[in-house]
């Protein structure tokens, strides 16, 4: 019987944008949830209906939501068991406005002026393929910009896995004012002109994404006429009313989403790089960051950063292995610096694999988080390699007889990637015996090696401004199916690789 009145939640909701028409409402783009287990459960089930309908609405231009629900035969409760309320549970995820009835939501849609523009402020503008697309920008202390947040989230919960509502605390209440400013929200629309009125071009909705400005310590250096006074040890916010965009802080994204039909037309990668150059251009931005990102975003953005440093920082695109670098024939240790030495006391006049103090200031430069700029210094530098000891997704592509010297390049870099992983996963490896150890950990450094390929085959062959959009990129998910490639099983465990109310 439970089976019976059993429907797929997935199944049964359909989301779509509208705008108004003579006729009443045209739907301009529909499509499905990835997920919804963080409303209907883990199952991902209904109990209680046949033939259940959720039809979920938002207007294309201000989202304003809409449900309908509907279904052809209800459960008769018996007992304690009864059909699980849709409406109910849906309240506790929408505005109050998304529960208006069809003709008042048909009314407010006509209502809304012409001459409507997005909030914010308009930051970028792309013209592509005959197409207009526009990223607006603003705070989530305006409330406008919060309204508009609070209408179409609840697409975090059904495209983004592990995600989660902001602006609110656990009780669902809104944070105060000086949290919200902490947030800047950027908005991309589609634009299409008016023939009739060029002062009312219509707009559609595309995707939005989500940073937080974290506050960064900065170690203070006394000017030398004040060397003999005592530092301050403080580590407390500045007193008083400021802007958040005069401490020095770390711009974290959070939430990043452009909805299904809109995928794989490159808006991912012109909002990515937006935000970035955003970053790039305020002097208190320290660092851009991502909060726990999914494969599809991990790889729009290892994309758009690597194009974006091989176009605009030489020294990046001129990197390469410092091949000089001897390898010991009985083995060496490779420091921190990345020299190879013999022992810890010797030093070479030869230098490292790479110069990892100059890197490291260019990593500053460019604001890249530590992990992420490693790996696409590791990633360019296997691009250089030649041809003969490159790695390549494919393993049956033929490649050419490699050299000595070839071989020695090869062995440099993946000492080096050797090393980060080494670091990275170091107190799980000191759980296996040595020889295990070594094992493990070279099992990583393919699985590395092969992620790099396939990403640099990916930019190679196709235009950065579209790849990785597969699928709903994110800034806010838990990885499902297993730790991510770099990472290594623990011992214990299998290995696998205003106002909506």
């Amino acid at each position: 019987m439970e089976e019976e009145w059993t429907v797929d939640a997935s199944e049964a909701l359909n989301i779509s944008l509208v705008r108004p028409a003579s006729s009443g409402i045209e739907k301009i783009a529909s499509f499905k949830p990835r997920h919804t287990y963080a409303i209907f459960g883990e199952a991902e089930r209904i109990f209680g209906h046949k033939g259940l309908k959720i039809d979920l609405q938002f207007d294309a231009r201000d989202l304003r939501p809409n449900i309908s629900i509907s279904s052809a035969k209800k459960f008769t409760k018996v007992g304690d068991v009864e059909a699980v309320d849709v409406k109910h549970t849906m309240k506790d995820y929408l505005p109050g406005v998304a529960f208006q009835s069809g003709k008042e939501y048909e009314h407010a849609l006509k209502n809304l002026p012409d001459t409507w523009t997005p909030p914010g402020t308009l930051t970028k503008t792309l013209e592509k393929n005959g197409e207009v697309y526009e990223i607006w920008q603003g705070s989530l202390s305006q409330p406008e910009i919060h309204q508009l947040i609070k209408r179409i989230q609840i697409n975090v919960l059904f495209f983004i896995e592990g995600g989660s509502y902001i602006g609110v605390d656990e009780e669902g209440n809104d944070e105060p004012d000086s949290s919200l400013t902490r947030w800047t929200v950027f908005f991309v629309y589609k634009k299409t002109p008016n023939s009739k009125a060029e002062d009312k071009p219509q707009y559609t909705f595309q995707g939005f994404a989500t940073t937080y400005n974290f506050w960064m310590f900065q170690q203070t250096t006394l000017p030398s006429s004040s060397v003999k006074e005592k530092a301050s040890d403080a580590w407390e916010l500045p007193e008083g009313d400021f802007s958040v965009t005069d401490f020095v802080h770390r711009m974290r994204i959070s939430q990043f989403l452009i909805l299904p039909p809109f995928q794989g037309k490159g808006i991912g990668a012109f909002l990515y790089n937006t935000m970035f150059e955003i970053a790039m251009n305020t002097s208190t931005t320290k660092e851009v960051t991502v909060e726990d990102p999914n494969e599809d975003f991990d790889l729009l953005r290892d994309l758009c950063d690597m194009k974006y440093l091989r176009r605009n920082v030489p020294e990046f695109a001129n990197l390469t292995v410092n091949t000089e670098v001897p390898v010991p024939a009985k083995g060496g240790i490779l420091r921190h610096n990345t020299q190879i030495t013999p022992s810890l006391k010797e030093t070479t006049s030869i230098g490292g694999i790479v110069d990892i103090v100059k890197l490291e200031d260019l990593r500053v430069k460019c604001k890249i988080a530590p992990r992420q700029f490693w790996r696409l210094v590791e990633m360019h530098l296997m691009s250089k390699l030649p041809d003969s000891v490159r790695p390549q997704a494919d393993d049956e592509v033929e490649k050419p007889a490699p050299s000595k010297a070839d071989r020695h390049a090869y062995t440099l870099w993946r000492l080096l990637l050797k090393q980060r992983l080494y670091r990275r996963n170091v107190s799980i490896l000191g759980e296996f015996e040595i020889t295990e150890r070594i094992i493990k950990l070279n099992e990583t450094v393919d699985n590395v090696e092969w992620e790099y390929a396939r990403i640099l085959e990916r930019l190679e062959s196709t235009p950065p401004a579209a790849a990785g959009e597969s699928a709903a990129a994110n800034g806010k998910r838990k990885l499902a199916g297993g730790p991510s490639t770099e990472d290594l099983p623990s011992k214990k465990t299998r290995i696998e690789d205003t106002e909506d109310k």
